[in-house]
């Protein structure tokens, strides 16, 4: 198993990429990494902080990426020798099985749209990830990669993002649920009650519209909606869990009780993406995990062990077999 990480991509790059994979290799001695940037600045992290395993490999770039890169849909013309690009390429070539990422989302989409393709009939691939519940958590798309939609992109996100729920928590039995500001059949604007209808036609296990308030309570394995509302909704929770925690923690009478605050912190460190890693990219011919922008080593940690669970269960094999039965796309 070889994972290809963009170690210079992210607000805390290269530092907290190196550091993530040191911690992801400590334990899983059967993996190796290969660590894509600036062969000098990444030998400078590895002497700095005594990384010396057999199990990693560097392949030198000599161009980067920033979060603020003008026009980071032509990387791959304009920058054919960044880490972003390099590392995707590696995939391409099978000298890897995954990508991880922290670095530019629309450079890392619109090279792997170039370097890897679209699954076959699939219009817009979808970013994926799951939440956290009491229930054992669902997963929510898109979540950043589409800002601007039409009804057929979200009925393809739902195909998508059931067969990878299905994948992931196996099981059969997938409920999905589209995001909405009510839960009647007419509620919400022309994007949400058209897309409604064709999820009534075409999705087994659709249950109707999902107001934001439920998706932690119902037994609901996938959320549909757009980009921009689903990057709202996952940095607000973020950002919510952990103002309560603060808040808690403000309060003298829990500050003192030890016992309460470390049954509180788990809780709240489930809506840490620091614990989650990573989000994939549904649709693309291959593994290519986006890391939240703001990574620390345990993110890339998480995140690598996630392109390690899904490269094992060859999921990228499975949802093109299983988008092939699909009704909709043997058409």
């Amino acid at each position: 198993m070889k994972i290809a990480l963009d170690v210079m991509g992210g607000d805390n790059a290269p530092q907290s990429n190196i550091l993530g994979a040191k911690n992801f290799i400590d334990n899983n001695h059967n993996c190796k990494i290969i660590l894509v940037g600036d062969e000098s600045l990444i030998k400078e992290q590895l002497k700095k902080h005594n990384f010396n395993s057999k199990n990693i490999e560097i392949h030198h770039c000599s161009e980067s990426i920033t979060m603020s890169e003008n026009k980071p849909s032509m990387v791959f013309k304009t920058k054919p020798d960044s880490s972003i690009v390099q590392s995707i390429k590696l995939v391409k070539e099978k000298k890897a099985d995954a990508v991880v990422s922290a670095g530019n989302t629309a450079a890392l989409l619109s090279t792997s749209l170039f370097v890897l393709g679209k699954i076959d009939k699939i219009k817009r691939p979808t970013l994926a990830t799951h939440f956290p519940t009491k229930n054992g958590g669902f997963v929510l798309t898109d979540v950043g990669a589409n800002t601007d939609v039409k009804p057929d992109h979200l009925l393809q996100f739902a195909i998508m993002g059931s067969i990878y729920a299905k994948h992931i928590k196996n099981t059969d039995i997938i409920n999905t649920g589209l995001l909405n500001i009510g839960v009647e059949k007419n509620k919400g604007n022309i994007l949400t009650q058209k897309s409604y209808q064709l999820f009534e036609k075409n999705i087994k296990g659709f249950i109707g519209n999902i107001e934001p308030r439920y998706v932690f309570e119902k037994e609901v394995d996938v959320v549909v909606c757009d980009g921009f509302s689903g990057n709202i909704m996952i940095k607000l929770t973020e950002g919510l869990s952990w103002h309560l925690y603060d808040w808690i923690n403000s309060i003298d009478e829990l500050k003192k009780n030890e016992l309460i605050r470390n049954a509180l912190y788990p809780i709240f460190d489930n809506y840490n993406y620091e614990s989650h890693g990573a989000s994939p990219f549904l649709g693309v011919k291959g593994i290519v995990l986006k890391c939240h922008g703001a990574s620390s080593q345990k993110s890339i940690d998480s995140a690598l062990s996630l392109a390690n669970t899904l490269s094992k269960k060859n999921i990228i094999k499975k949802i093109e077999r299983d988008l092939k039965e699909n009704l909709i796309f043997s058409e």
